[in-house]
């Protein structure tokens, strides 16, 4: 569900994001950014875009479809957005 933008040395930031959801795998509440690495002076503008995309797209993989079982593992979740991986 996320495609990075395109721009000078993009493929060099790195955008964290942390959420929480529900038994039910629905989100609670709203993605947030944690943090973000590779930001230079060439990428700064494709800064946010690429945040916003990485919480965008937490948006619409929602909801997800995980054991209830083993809800204390996965009631918050963190993910690198990184283009590279």
């Amino acid at each position: 569900r996320w495609s990075a933008p395109q721009g000078v040395d993009v493929e060099q930031l790195v955008t964290v994001v942390e959420w929480e959801l529900n038994q039910d795998g629905t989100l609670r509440g709203t993605p947030r950014l944690v943090s973000q690495t590779g930001i230079t002076d060439s990428n700064r503008p494709q800064a946010s875009v690429h945040a916003e995309r990485a919480i965008r797209a937490v948006q619409l993989a929602a909801p997800f479809n995980l054991p209830t079982q083993f809800y204390t593992h996965w009631d918050v979740l963190r993910w690198t957005f990184d283009r590279r991986l």
